[in-house]
């Protein structure tokens, strides 16, 4: 049996060990788990701190898919509305309407339940211009593309800006509704314009 001085000796050593530090094979592991983390953390965070030009394409070729989707799906003309001034886009229901006189019928849009409010670019990010079949080349005010419940969609081409020095060209092809997106300005020309 020990002695009450040995116990304390013991227990003076023990924690005389435990308090001697960290040994640099510790030291190591902690920095390196530390950076790694960090290597993963790091890119996810940028994308909060600064305008993801790429990220805000795929928003939009998401939303565009879904109304290409939603207009087949119900019968229904669907359009995606652009602001150029603002930098928003939402989406509408469109219903023709007969006149009452029995002339032409007339568009009237109503919202799209679908959607609540506006989407708003990020900051920095801006539509330099959309051109379509209808509209032509459009830059400033607004614009639209249709969707149409046969599962066409209007060919629309669509160009995205960060500051001046970035541009996404996104173009929606009409047959499948399916979105190329080009790393640069891509310049229609008038004449083609029937042919967009």
């Amino acid at each position: 049996m020990e002695s009450p001085v040995e116990r304390e000796r013991t227990l003076i050593l023990r924690v005389g060990i435990s308090n001697r530090g960290f040994t640099l094979f510790e030291l190591v592991v902690v920095l390196f788990i530390v950076s790694l983390i960090s290597l993963v953390v790091f890119p996810k965070l940028q994308g909060f701190l600064a305008p993801d030009l790429p990220g805000t394409a795929r928003h939009l070729i998401a939303t565009i898919q879904r109304l290409r989707d939603e207009a087949e799906a119900t019968k229904q003309i669907r359009r995606l509305n652009y602001d150029l001034n603002t930098g928003e886009y939402w989406t509408s229901l469109v219903s023709e309407t007969s006149s009452a006189t029995g002339g032409a019928g007339g568009v009237s849009q109503e919202a799209d339940p679908a959607t609540i409010k506006h989407i708003a670019l990020p900051d920095r990010i801006r539509f330099k211009d959309i051109t379509t079949l209808h509209q032509g080349k459009v830059s400033e005010g607004q614009a639209f593309t249709q969707f149409y419940p046969s599962g066409r969609v209007e060919k629309t081409l669509i160009h995205l800006t960060l500051g001046n020095d970035q541009v996404l060209a996104l173009i929606i092809n009409p047959p499948t509704g399916t979105v190329k997106v080009y790393d640069h300005y891509i310049e229609q020309e008038e004449k083609s314009k029937n042919h967009l």
